[in-house]
């Protein structure tokens, strides 16, 4: 979508013909209407005098190297008249704009941790008493406030409650009728949901809140802790965006009483760590986009200033953020290029412009002194002796919201009424369905799902079929139960190991050890004379020379597949071999090809990093890359790969996603997938066994507190050792049934006195007293595999002496 266009245009903007009292009309002669002159601050008169405007109040004067906008909007209106009476309002005297000589006089009133409201609300009507007072809030929660408690009122250049209720986050109305694209969301806070979208978000997210902040996350657990700092600091509620690749772009722009007055187009060149920018290049708005803004503004009604935060994509789509409810705190940066907004909100009308506007423009860093009237800031104590940081609100804004002054944005839906994620009994709910009543046993008790495995299974083949010849490896380290291995050897399935003990166990029950598979980078623990695998991958060079080292030595290796494990491309990882370096290349090539020679053996390549933490477009893409080495090591071998292992890993949320991922990789991958017909090897671990296990637990303690309440049940962290890294679903046995326990805010705690030991968080428990049985799902897999004894005064081993 063009918008570079930097000539002389014609006036667009919304038809409805508001008068701001006082302000000069369209052919005023006190208008004079002489030439800005753009890229300095030589001061001109575009817009004649200041009408009738003869004292402008302006709120939000910090500025530091995230500033408020107020000093930007007060520079702007002294560029246009130098004689206009400005004065800053701000609610500390720490705020640093208010030293500004920029400024006239200045109002400080208390800080929103002591405001009285209705005072506050006295002493703004107060200030704009006098016929010729004006205020332009540049605070967003001020802007708010201002709506609510005073309405509609024409001194007061800012957007009405109905005008905000417009625009709440997220911004999707808005991007409607700009006609530019909105960022997927998510506003169900629960951890499944946040889970699935953050695992399906392949560049991260951001947890926005209601009315303020944002920060990016790459992980649940992240915006878990980011979420419960939005509700800490601003007291309102949360929600998740999904983070678009791209150009941070924005438009600002001034309206009153929904007429567009003019805009402006900002592509932000610079920005400091905090995203804020430094430096942009700026741009008329094309007609396409205008026209939108102005449809924008005239159904809300906007007056004031505003701001459309863009991200521009690599091929020019423009997708919409945020919508800000003031000016940017960059204006002043457009003010010298030649579009002044904030000139345009007071005058009621945009400043001709005759000339080019300049390119762009870029912050410096100016020292000015105190104000005599304010003094400095004295120096704070604290330990070590530094100062402390400035504070980006020193007039305590985020109290403003604690109070729950301000009123939500959207209304928030009761607890129970949270929609939970839509699941089967094979995914991250449903398990109370086959879960039968508690029994007799003490608990925390394990409890097997077996029909969930083969039911996963099936679902698993249903995804595979039609994508050639397609072999499925349990991965034994995920459920090494004799009940899982026996239905793995029933359905079809082959072993694959990451020991030799590992393979003895899985032969025992069904498994045959001759059609397994074995990974891992110490495969061939506990030492032995001699090994018969079906395949095997080695994990590095060193592995594949001490091969060749202990053949020499009489070890006896029987194979039908010799291969080795590639690395990543794009992403960290302890294991593989590198094989986009030449050299690791060349002697990977020279190793694997000479040891299939000795074994007799086809060759084959092995990919593996947990698509559960790369989510399946990001999981696609580093499989096809690193199974693209498969090409120049078989120019170098001679002959094609047999087999091509793409691991395992996978989410069980993700099923619907494997035929497609698996798609992607073999059409993407190396031309021998498509060409050389190589057995597609699967390793499903978890997305079989993750659902086969409940863990049922009695609740020993109820904590009640003023916002929440906490649990604590007789289980621990050694019964579910992935607690901290993924939700499971929990269920209350209410006498007769399993009732699954809806989101809420209160938190389940395991019986350890470990910090971390948490089981359950954002559930709601006010139905659940002491004494009452519990039940959490998805507790196969590394939950079942890897529990163990904690806090019963018991050791897995008894310790050596020396």
């Amino acid at each position: 979508m063009g918008h570079q266009s930097r000539t002389r245009r014609e006036s667009v903007g919304g038809g409805r013909d508001a008068a701001k009292p006082g302000a000069v009309e369209e052919g005023d002669p006190a208008s004079g209407e002489p030439t800005y002159a753009a890229g300095t601050e030589t001061v001109v008169a575009p817009f004649g005098r200041a009408a009738k405007a003869g004292t402008v109040f302006i709120s939000g004067m910090h500025s530091d190297t995230n500033p408020s906008p107020g000093l930007s909007v007060a520079r702007s209106l002294r560029l246009a008249w130098p004689g206009l009476r400005i004065v800053g309002l701000d609610y500390s005297p720490e705020s640093s704009g208010l030293h500004s000589d920029v400024l006239d006089d200045l109002v400080c009133l208390p800080t929103w941790r002591r405001a009285h409201l209705e005072t506050w609300v006295e002493q703004m009507c107060r200030l704009l008493e006098p016929d010729d007072a004006l205020l332009i809030p540049c605070l967003d929660l001020e802007v708010r406030l201002l709506a609510t408690e005073l309405g509609f009122h024409d001194k007061i250049l800012g957007p009405s409650k109905a005008s905000l209720d417009m625009v709440r986050k997220p911004p999707v109305d808005a991007a409607e009728r700009l006609g530019v694209r909105v960022a997927e969301s998510e506003t169900d806070t629960s951890w499944h949901a946040i889970d699935r979208f953050v695992r399906r978000s392949p560049h991260g997210v951001w947890v926005k809140g209601e009315v303020y902040d944002a920060y990016r996350a790459y992980t649940a657990g992240e915006v878990l802790a980011l979420g419960s700092v939005v509700e800490h600091t601003w007291g309102g509620g949360w929600h998740l965006e999904r983070h678009v690749a791209g150009q941070e772009c924005s438009i600002a722009f001034a309206a009153l009483n929904g007429r567009l007055l003019d805009a402006v187009f900002v592509t932000k060149a610079l920005v400091t760590v905090a995203g804020k920018t430094w430096a942009g290049e700026v741009a008329e708005l094309d007609d396409s986009l205008r026209d939108g803004l102005a449809d924008l503004v005239a159904d809300a009604r906007w007056t004031g200033g505003g701001e459309l935060e863009l991200i521009r994509s690599w091929h020019g789509d423009l997708t919409l953020m945020e919508l800000n409810p003031r000016f940017p705190a960059w204006i002043h940066g457009a003010s010298v290029c030649g579009i002044n907004l904030p000139a345009a909100l007071v005058a009621g009308r945009a400043a001709s412009r005759d000339g080019l506007l300049a390119p762009g423009f870029t912050r410096v860093v100016e020292e000015i002194p105190v104000n005599p009237t304010l003094g400095i800031t004295p120096f704070g104590w604290v330990a070590g002796g530094l100062p402390r940081p400035a504070d980006k609100h020193p007039s305590g804004m985020s109290c403003l919201g604690q109070r729950h002054l301000v009123p939500a944005e959207r209304a928030a839906a009761p607890e129970e009424s949270i929609p939970a994620p839509t699941s089967t009994a094979a995914q991250t709910g449903g398990f109370e369905e086959l879960l039968g009543p508690p029994g007799p046993e003490a608990t925390p008790s394990r409890h097997l799902l077996l029909p969930l495995f083969a039911e996963q299974f099936q679902a698993l083949k249903e995804q595979v079929e039609g994508l050639g010849r397609v072999l499925l490896a349990h991965s034994v380290k995920t459920c090494p139960q004799p009940a899982v291995l026996r239905e793995a050897a029933r359905l079809g399935m082959v072993a694959e190991a990451i020991s030799l003990a590992e393979l003895e166990a899985a032969d025992r029950f069904g498994l045959a050890a001759e059609q397994g598979i074995l990974n891992g980078p110490a495969k061939w623990w506990p030492a032995t004379d001699r090994v018969r695998c079906w395949a095997f991958f080695a994990d590095s060079l060193a592995e594949l020379r001490s091969l060749h080292a202990r053949l020499d030595s009489g070890f006896e290796l029987e194979a039908e597949v010799v291969g080795i494990r590639a690395a990543p491309v794009h992403v960290a990882s302890r294991f593989g071999i590198p094989l986009h370096e030449p050299e690791a290349m060349a002697e990977a090539a020279g190793l694997l090809g000479s040891l299939a020679r000795r074994l007799g053996a086809a060759w084959g390549l092995h990919f593996h990093f947990a698509q559960s933490v790369l989510g399946a477009s990001r999981w696609q893409r580093e499989c096809a890359a690193a199974l693209g080495a498969a090409d120049p090591l078989a120019d170098q071998m001679g002959r094609p790969p047999a087999v091509l292992d793409v691991g395992g890993g996978w989410h069980i949320d993700d099923m619907p996603y494997v035929r497609a991922s698996l798609g992607y990789v073999l059409e993407h991958g190396p031309a021998a997938a498509r060409e050389a017909d190589p057995l597609l090897v699967l390793e499903p671990g978890k997305i079989l066994t993750q659902p086969t296990v409940a863990v049922v637990t009695q609740v020993v303690v109820r904590r009640e507190s003023r916002k929440h309440c906490d649990i604590v049940v007789d289980a621990a962290e050694g019964d579910m050792p992935e607690a901290p890294y993924q939700p499971h679903p929990v269920a209350r046995f209410d006498g007769s049934r399993w009732v699954p326990l809806p989101p809420g805010r209160d938190r389940i705690l395991g019986r350890s006195c470990m910090e971390h030991d948490v089981l359950g968080v954002r559930l709601d428990l006010s139905d659940v007293q002491e004494g009452d049985i519990l039940a959490f799902g998805m507790c196969g897999a590394y939950d079942t595999s890897m529990a163990y004894d904690f806090g019963r005064g018991t050791a897995s081993r008894e310790l050596g002496h020396s």
